[in-house]
């Protein structure tokens, strides 16, 4: 793409199928899809017209058709939204809204999954402790770019992905693909003595690719690889009016980059996240409310070698040694708890009060690294650094600490004479030791006919300092700053919808206005710091559609042109672009995605910035449903197996990061 604007707009649509049946999806009307109802922007239902947000959905009929696993792979097809490999291991791929991601946990996005928060207490991040979200038993997923804080918090900077899982499925499948992966998931809904219970449960592992990469430790290339596995399991019981949640996401990889390093054999990561949730619902007069109680913890492991054999000998450690520095860090054990109390009141049939109390508190305890050189001497400079021949040492890499967060929150919302929409809203945050924030918004929409509306919204956003950027010391590599305050955004955007009954297409600009900043600032010593610094606005066009070519043809697409962006986004890339085309006849339903990433920049291990190339990826599956509640499915990814590399999130490597050739992966579904 020569920052050529060419986009043909498309809505994914396949069939549903039933035991005794197959529903054309393709029966219903384009303008019928595009109205289906929204909740994560407002936390109450409101068609793609007039909710004051910009917000891209896709239902599970749309996802379960496309070549695309993972929650990273399907945001690229989102305007605004970019996800890619990066260097801190095989499996993590961090992700931004509107070119804006400066750290490796991508906290400046709030994951939402049926209502609760999916972020690491320590990191306030998702990406570190569960880094490919599945999509299988995802009932819909909301993407809503721009400030979301006056309802959410912090975090809630950049935008929200607000998923919520299927109640109804029944349903197993199994798979098995390229680089020998397995992989089998579970779904099943039953009503047991008056609760309903809907279970999710899914596996999967692979032996990994094999590349040959510059050795990060000398001139030489090697070989390495990337294998992995990971689990999930998702479960919600409904008694009445009270609803269980329970949710576990595992990982761990080995070998390849990890923290931008190789080590064969000893590089290895792993991670987990698990929650459980109690929601009692209420009804007083006519105001609906819920009291929701949840808990969640974390583990994480990381296994690197740090330096090059030698680097330390040569008088340089005592007793001298040559060999390299190993870690072996476990920042486990962070958890969360929060309570909220969440009321909605219909004044009348125009105009409504949302208002709420949240606490949470979190506990991030002392993080230790067990490593054969003493790191607090070689992180404060201390020579010769203490050898100590193996593991039994440990040195303490963050400081333990808690935090307590009050958010007080409301929104009021108005329609004037049935075209006119107006939300105003406001939150307020406390974080004890860091200070408060207020989170204030406003959006105006306005439908001028059946097809067309206009939407001017206004809102401001924070993030407050995770526990890891206040705290991590006597690291190597990177520390805190117990001194940091919590950076702000102040965003307006201009959107125009129309929609028709054969297209629907969405045109926005938006600015965003930073200030205090969290970035990594680069010490005399080499170290990497986090401090607060001043940061250019970010600014740019969002474009997506959709259009209908007849019964069984429907195409999407979607194209991002950034104008301005920080100088510390240089990761980011400026331009994006995907395209969906689906045919859909009988039993046959044949999909092809393609998706488009402009250049990006990186930061090599000589501090020279390289321009890395942009690529295009072609994603498609092919389904087939040959009898009763039985499918089969085809999916490839990087169908032309193209080679590509993609920004290392540290100044370690002389190139970009590989990403895997062309995957195959044959499944047997059977719905029951």
């Amino acid at each position: 793409m020569k920052k050529t604007l060419f986009i043909l707009l498309l809505l994914i649509a396949s069939p549903l199928y039933s035991q005794s049946e197959i529903i054309d999806l393709f029966s219903l009307s384009l303008e019928q899809l595009l109205k289906i109802k929204v909740t994560g922007s407002t936390l109450t239902p409101e068609s793609l017209s007039v909710v004051p947000a910009a917000v891209t959905v896709f239902s599970h009929e749309e996802i379960t058709r496309m070549g695309l696993d993972t929650l990273g792979e399907l945001m690229n097809l989102v305007p605004g939204f970019q996800s890619y490999r990066s260097s801190v291991n095989s499996m993590q791929t961090p992700f931004s809204s509107r070119g804006r991601r400066i750290g490796v946990a991508s906290a400046e996005v709030l994951i939402v999954v049926d209502g609760q928060r999916v972020d690491e207490p320590r990191t306030s991040g998702t990406v570190n402790v569960l880094p490919k979200y599945p999509l299988m038993h995802v009932e819909r997923v909301e993407f809503i770019r721009g400030p979301g804080a006056a309802i959410y918090g912090s975090n809630a900077m950049m935008g929200v992905i607000n998923i919520v899982t299927r109640n109804d499925a029944r349903e197993v499948s199994v798979h098995y693909g390229s680089f020998n992966r397995r992989k089998v998931y579970l779904q099943t809904a039953d009503e047991i003595g008056g609760i309903e219970v809907s279970i999710f449960a899914h596996v999967e592992a692979d032996a990994g690719e094999d590349y040959r990469v510059l050795d990060t430790f000398s001139s030489s290339s090697v070989a390495t690889d990337d294998p992995a596995e990971q689990a999930s399991f998702n479960a919600k019981f409904q008694w009445r009016s009270t609803w269980l949640y329970l949710q576990h996401n595992q990982f761990r990889s080995e070998n390849f980059f990890v923290v931008g390093r190789l080590s064969n054999g000893f590089n290895e990561n792993s991670g987990q996240i698990s929650s459980v949730a109690i929601k009692q619902e209420f009804v007083w007069a006519t105001i609906s409310s819920y009291l929701w109680f949840s808990y969640k913890s974390s583990k994480y492991t990381l296994n690197s070698q740090i330096t090059a054999p030698g680097t330390l000998g040569g008088g340089a450690s005592v007793p001298s040694s040559d060999e390299a520095l190993f870690v072996k860090a476990n920042p486990s054990g962070s958890s969360e708890q929060r309570l909220q109390w969440h009321n909605d009141w219909p004044i009348d049939f125009h105009r409504s009060l949302l208002f709420g109390v949240e606490l949470r508190s979190i506990n991030s305890p002392t993080v230790y690294a067990k490593n054969n050189f003493d790191l607090a001497d070689l992180a404060n400079q201390v020579f010769p650094v203490r050898y100590y021949g193996g593991f039994g040492n440990a040195t303490e890499v963050q400081s333990g600490s808690n935090r307590d967060i009050v958010g007080l929150y409301g929104q009021y919302q108005h329609v004037f004479s049935g075209a006119t929409h107006l939300t105003l809203g406001l939150r307020f945050d406390e974080f004890s030791k860091l200070g408060s924030q207020f989170s204030p918004r406003f959006g105006l929409v306005h439908e001028i006919s059946n097809n067309h509306s206009f939407k001017f919204l206004y809102g401001e956003a924070f993030r407050a300092p995770a526990e890891n950027e206040l705290f991590l010391l006597n690291n190597p590599v990177l520390l805190g700053n117990p001194d940091l305050v919590a950076e702000s955004v102040k965003s307006w955007e201009l959107i125009w919808i129309g929609q028709w009954p054969d297209t629907g297409v969405s045109l926005g600009y938006f600015e965003n206005r930073f200030q205090d900043a969290i970035v990594q600032v680069i010490l005399d010593s080499g170290i990497n710091k986090q401090e607060n610094v001043d940061q250019d606005l970010s600014k740019g066009f969002e474009l997506e559609g959709s259009h209908q070519l007849n019964e069984r043809w429907l195409l999407r697409s979607s194209y991002t042109n950034i104008i301005e962006k920080s100088d510390l986004s240089f990761r980011e890339a400026e331009h994006l672009m995907s395209f969906m085309v689906n045919f859909q006849q009988g039993h046959w339903n044949v999909n092809l995605v393609s998706v488009y990433h402009g250049e990006r920049e990186m930061v090599t291990v000589n501090g020279d910035t390289i321009a890395l190339n942009e690529y295009w990826q072609l994603f498609g599956k092919l389904r087939y449903r040959f009898s009763q509640g039985w499918k089969l499915t085809v999916q490839i990814k990087n169908l032309l197996d193209k080679t590509y590399f993609t920004p290392a999130n540290n100044q370690t490597l002389t190139d970009g990061v590989p990403n895997r050739g062309r995957e195959v992966l044959v499944g047997l579904d059977w719905n029951f």
